[in-house]
Order: C-alpha cells, then sequence, then structure tokens
C-alpha cells in the first residue's frame, strides 16, 4: 500500500484560514507567505463580504419601459430595444444593462440559426450612394375573405429605403410599372435618363414582359435579372420582404384587403422614417440618407 498523506483535520476554506490566524494575531504577510497566496489577495479575503449592489433607483421605470417597447415591437432584440429607448424616452443606456434586463424578464428574442450557403451569391452591390441600384419584387399577403392581395416594393440597395409599392388584389405588370413609377418620381423628380440607374429583379412573367423591359429601356434604365434558383441575388428586397411580415403580417389576421393596405401603409411608413436599421448603424432610411446628403453637402 503506498503511504497515506498526512490528515491535516476538515478542508477549511482560504477566507476563513486567513481570518482565523489573523485573529489569533498573525500578521498578513507572514499569512500569505505561509498560505503562499498573493498578498494583496490576503488583505482582500479580510474584507467584509460586499453583497451586489442594489438596484438602481431607476431600474422600476427601466424594466417597465423595456417591457412596453417589447409590447410594441416583440421581434426586436436588445440592440433595437436600447436605441426605441433613446428615440422614444431620450434614455441612453447601457447595451450590457439592456440584454440583462430583457434576459431577467424572458422578452429576449431567439436567434435565428445560420442558413445553409449556396454557390450563387451576389446579393451585395457594389454601391456608394443612393439612387444607383434599386430591386423590385413582388409577395403575396392573404387578405382573409378577399383571397391573396399583391404586393410590389422598390427598394434602394444603398440607404434601404422602400422607395416605391404597389400593394393590390392583382398581380400584372401595371402594378409593377405603378411600384417602378413610384420610385422613380420619388427619387427622380426631373427625369431619369442618364442618371445610371439600375433596378435588379428576378424572372417573374412581369418583370420579364415586354412591357416593362421596352418602360426600363425607354426611360434609360439598365435592366439586371437574376439567375435562376438564386434567390440572394436580390436580397435586400427578398430581407425586406421577410422584416414586413415577421413585424407586421404574420402578427396580423387581416380579414379584409382593406385591413391589409392600411395596415401595409402604416408599416411602411414606419419603416422608412422610424425604424432602426442594424445595417444602417440603427438609424432609419430617411435618418440615414438625412445625414448622408448632409455629409456630402
Amino acid at each position: 500500500d503506498s503511504p497515506k498523506k498526512d490528515e491535516l483535520g476538515p478542508k477549511v476554506k482560504t477566507r476563513d484560514l486567513v481570518r482565523i490566524l489573523h485573529g489569533e494575531g498573525y500578521s498578513v504577510p507572514q499569512i500569505t507567505a505561509a498560505l503562499r497566496i498573493n498578498r494583496t489577495y490576503g488583505y482582500a479575503l479580510l474584507k467584509e463580504y460586499q453583497p451586489k449592489k442594489r438596484e438602481r433607483s431607476d431600474e422600476a421605470a427601466l424594466r417597465q419601459k423595456i417591457q412596453e417597447l417589447c409590447g410594441e415591437f416583440p421581434t426586436n432584440g436588445y440592440r433595437r430595444i436600447r436605441v426605441w429607448l433613446y428615440k422614444r424616452h431620450q434614455l441612453r443606456v447601457n447595451h450590457k444593462r439592456v440584454y440583462r434586463i430583457m434576459k431577467e424578464l424572458g422578452l429576449l428574442t431567439r436567434s435565428k440559426g445560420g442558413t445553409a450557403s449556396r454557390k450563387k451569391q451576389s446579393g451585395r452591390i457594389p454601391v456608394t450612394g443612393s439612387n444607383q441600384h434599386f430591386q423590385v419584387d413582388m409577395t403575396k399577403i392573404w387578405c382573409g375573405r378577399d383571397g391573396w392581395g399583391y404586393l410590389f416594393a422598390v427598394i434602394d440597395a444603398y440607404d434601404k429605403e422602400i422607395v416605391g409599392y404597389s400593394f393590390s388584389r392583382f398581380c400584372r405588370t401595371d402594378e409593377l410599372l405603378s411600384a417602378v413609377n413610384q420610385a422613380l418620381e420619388n427619387r427622380f423628380p426631373h427625369g431619369v435618363k442618364g442618371r445610371g440607374l439600375t433596378i435588379r429583379s428576378d424572372n417573374g412573367c412581369q418583370m420579364t414582359s415586354r412591357r416593362y423591359v421596352k418602360a426600363l429601356q425607354d426611360a434609360g434604365i439598365k435592366q439586371e435579372r437574376t439567375g435562376y434558383n438564386n434567390p440572394d441575388a436580390d436580397a435586400y428586397i427578398e430581407r425586406w420582404f421577410r422584416t414586413l411580415k415577421e413585424e407586421t403580417v404574420w402578427l396580423q389576421e387581416y380579414t379584409t384587403f382593406l385591413e391589409a393596405k392600411k395596415d401595409i401603409d402604416r408599416y411602411i411608413r414606419f419603416y422608412n422614417a422610424e425604424r432602426p436599421h442594424s445595417a444602417l448603424g440603427y438609424l432609419s432610411p430617411k435618418e440615414f440618407r438625412q445625414r448622408f446628403t448632409s455629409n456630402a453637402a
């Protein structure tokens, strides 16, 4: 049998041992040398235990505001809620504190899992300013007893603003042209010819119709079409459609087309003017564009 180590009695925590020895008259340098611990650590062990800081006086009010904002924006994470605290209440709060409170209240949104990598990826557009590259696409939205509604929308790839859209019970080239015309009137009130605008779309029947193609050619707009089975190529508008559905459409149960249209009109106004966008430094598209324009001036 191998020899056993000497038994020195029950184990004692280092803090308790330091306090016992100090109470018996030993100095801290003597104790730390004998126990082979850092002298500063030895002094720290003699201090009374400091409980966690008491709750800040504004904690209850802040928690209430965060709960209200999470109720209004249930899909927003802690970073965007932090921005809303400043926008709505002029409160500058550290993001770690917002994260802690939302975690304690069970309000953190579930992070989205990674997506499968595709071979064809050309969604990021090398633009350096607004009005260089637009993307247009269509999605359908259930409107209860009125059936499907069809939303054509145009987004600026640089500032992420929805510059034109058309929500209708029809899904024709007319509605597509209406959305594109609205975008051109908003951004090019004096004409688009010679401005170097490119509009990218998928290969839907409206986007490949002779009427649409000719309209772009006549306006001097370069048309780009994505490859088949390659949704990442128009990633900006596809991502916006998902945001729209996550933040309002899927949270509602529209009973009529008019009810859906009213909500979508409201959301687009809100998105352009107020909603913080992570890719824009948590500014809204209009705020970002105004800042860019003022800096350029």
